[in-house]
C-alpha cells in the first residue's frame, strides 16, 4: 500500500457525515473549540492570508470559481477549499486552480496526524480533518488569498473557524432540512453563522424573510452588509443564450464609498443564475479593498470569463455525429432545478429532451419532480453507485407515477413574487426572464422507466434519443460525477 492509499485509509476512518441523513447540526455544538485549540497547535495557520467565505444553499461554489479565477488573472496566488469532491478527496484542496498532489497529500496527512494526540484524533470526522488539512497546507504554501466554501450550514460548520476578510452569502432555499430546519428563517440563520464582527458581508439573498435574517445577524455583529439590486447591480444582455453583462458597485456608506462600474463581461458557464453568481464573486473581491488594491477591470473580465466548474450545465458534445448532445449538471435541491431547466430550455429551445435523473436520500424529491413535470419526453428513474446515500430506483418511479395534484405546489408562488426563482436577483427593470413554458408533448405524461445502474440508464436513453435532441442528467452532483466519469472514459 502506498503512503497515499494509506493517508486515504487513514481518513475514509472517521465518521463521514456527508454519508449520513440522521445527524442534526447541534450533533456539531462544542466541536469548533477544539478545531480551533488544534488549528493554534500548527501555528495559526488561518491567520497566514487574506479570507473570502463562502455560504449558501446554491451557488457558492460558483462563486469559489468566480473569485479563484479573478485572483488568478490578477496574478495572486490563491489557495481554493471546496467540497464534495468529483472523483479524489485532492480536488478539495487547490492551489492557483491545481488540486493537491498525491504525494502532498500523503505528507500533509501524516505531517498533521502525528501532531495531534490519538485520543483528540480519534474524535475528528472526515471533515473537520480536511479542513484542518486545507487550512495547514495553505499557510505552507504561503498563498495570498484563501476562498473558502462551507461545507454544510455555517455557524456550525468546520470551515467557520477560519480568519474571513469578507464574507458571502449566496443565496438561501429549502435544503438539508433535518440540519438546518424546516423553515427558510431558520436556514438562513444556520447559514449566517458564519458572519464575523465587523467583517463585511455580501449577499444576493432577495426573500423578505431571508434578507431580514441576513440584516439582522449582520447588525448584530455590527458588520456592514451589500446587498444586490442595494448596493450592487448587474445588467443583463437580452439576448437569448447571453451570459454578457454589466456590473456596477454603488455604494455611499462611510465603511466603503465607492461607485466601480464595468461592462462587456462575458460568461463561460451558463445560465442567468452565473451573472448572479459571478456579480457576488466581484462585490467579494471589491470589499478586499483594504487588503489589495482594486482590481482591474480587464483581470475581472478575463477571469470571469475563464472560470468554469464542472457539473453546472457542462455540456458534453458527442464525438460521433449520430449521438445526441448531453447535459450534466448535479442540481439537488427545487430552485437548482428551476435554474438548470430554465437554461436547458434557454439553450436549446424547442428540442425534444430526455432525462437520465437519480436523487440522494433525504432531498426534497417531490419539489424536484414539480419543476421536471412537462419538460422531457422521455425519463430514465435511476440510482447511483458512489455512495450509500442513493435514492432507490423503484421508489422514485412510484414518487414520480403519482397523482401531478399530490405534488406539493411551490409555496413562493403564492404572493405572486417567485423569490426562488433562479434570476429574481437580477432586476426586472432590466433583465426580463425568458418564461419557461413545458415541452407538452400532445399533454402525455413522459415516458417512465427505471434502472438499478446509472450506466445502463444512460446507455438505454443513448440508444433511443436522436442526434437532434437532448440528455440531460442531473438530481445528484453523484450522479453527475459518475456518469460523467463513464463518459469521458468511453
Amino acid at each position: 500500500m502506498s503512503s497515499f492509499e494509506e493517508a486515504i485509509h487513514l481518513l475514509e476512518n472517521r465518521i463521514n457525515l456527508e454519508q449520513l441523513q440522521t445527524f442534526a447540526a447541534e450533533d456539531m455544538t462544542g466541536r469548533l473549540d477544539t478545531l480551533r485549540q488544534l488549528l493554534s497547535l500548527f501555528g495559526s495557520p488561518e491567520t497566514k492570508y487574506r479570507t473570502v467565505h463562502v455560504a449558501g444553499t446554491k451557488g457558492k461554489g460558483s462563486v469559489c470559481a468566480f473569485l479563484e479565477s479573478m485572483f488568478l488573472a490578477e496574478g495572486k496566488r490563491v489557495g481554493t477549499f471546496t467540497s464534495p469532491h468529483l472523483y479524489s478527496v485532492t480536488e478539495r484542496i487547490r492551489i492557483n486552480g491545481e488540486a493537491c498532489s498525491n504525494e502532498d497529500f500523503a505528507q500533509l496527512v501524516f505531517s498533521v496526524c502525528g501532531k495531534i494526540e490519538p485520543a483528540v484524533l480519534e474524535t475528528l470526522t472526515y471533515f473537520e480533518l480536511i479542513t484542518l488539512l486545507g487550512f495547514v497546507y495553505f499557510a505552507e504554501q504561503k498563498i495570498d488569498v484563501a476562498v473558502i466554501e462551507v461545507g454544510l450550514g455555517g455557524r456550525l460548520d468546520a470551515t467557520s473557524i477560519c480568519r474571513p476578510d469578507t464574507v458571502v452569502i449566496s443565496s438561501i432555499s429549502y435544503d438539508h432540512i433535518m440540519q438546518l430546519g424546516p423553515a427558510l428563517a431558520s436556514i438562513a440563520a444556520e447559514k449566517c453563522g458564519i458572519i464575523k464582527p465587523r467583517i463585511p458581508v455580501v449577499s444576493a439573498v432577495l426573500h423578505p424573510e431571508v434578507q431580514n435574517v441576513v440584516r439582522s445577524k449582520a447588525k448584530e455583529a455590527n458588520a456592514p452588509v451589500y446587498f444586490l439590486d442595494e448596493s450592487f447591480f448587474v445588467k443583463s444582455s437580452l439576448a437569448p443564450q447571453s451570459s454578457r453583462f454589466a456590473f456596477r458597485f454603488q455604494a455611499m456608506l462611510p465603511e466603503f464609498p465607492l461607485d466601480y462600474e464595468i461592462d462587456g463581461i462575458e460568461l463561460s458557464m451558463p445560465g442567468s443564475h452565473q451573472i448572479r453568481n459571478a456579480a457576488l464573486a466581484i462585490a467579494a473581491r471589491l470589499l478586499l479593498h483594504q487588503h489589495f488594491a482594486m482590481p482591474d477591470v480587464q483581470c475581472v473580465r478575463e477571469g470571469l470569463q475563464r472560470a468554469i466548474l464542472p457539473l453546472r450545465v457542462e455540456i458534453v458534445h458527442p464525438s460521433a455525429p449520430d449521438k445526441p448532445v448531453i447535459i450534466l449538471d448535479g442540481a439537488h435541491n427545487r430552485s437548482s432545478v428551476r435554474a438548470f431547466i430554465k437554461t436547458v430550455t434557454e439553450r436549446f429551445p424547442n428540442r425534444r429532451m430526455f432525462l437520465v435523473f437519480g436523487v440522494s436520500m433525504g432531498k426534497d424529491v417531490e419539489g424536484m419532480i414539480s419543476e421536471l413535470s412537462g419538460f422531457f419526453y422521455h425519463i430514465f428513474l435511476t440510482q447511483y453507485s458512489n455512495s450509500s446515500r442513493a435514492f432507490p430506483a423503484a421508489g422514485l418511479k412510484r414518487i414520480f407515477a403519482l397523482d401531478p395534484g399530490k405534488v406539493p405546489q411551490d409555496d413562493a408562488n403564492d404572493s405572486g413574487t417567485n423569490y426562488m426563482e433562479p434570476s429574481v436577483s437580477l432586476n426586472p427593470a432590466i433583465f426580463d426572464a425568458v418564461r419557461m413554458s413545458a415541452a407538452n408533448f400532445d399533454e402525455e405524461p413522459a415516458n417512465l422507466e427505471s434502472f438499478s445502474s446509472c450506466v445502463e440508464a444512460l446507455q438505454h436513453c443513448l440508444r433511443i434519443a436522436t442526434p437532434n435532441d437532448i440528455v440531460c442528467v442531473t438530481g445528484s452532483m453523484y450522479l453527475a460525477a459518475e456518469l460523467r466519469k463513464y463518459i469521458i472514459n468511453q
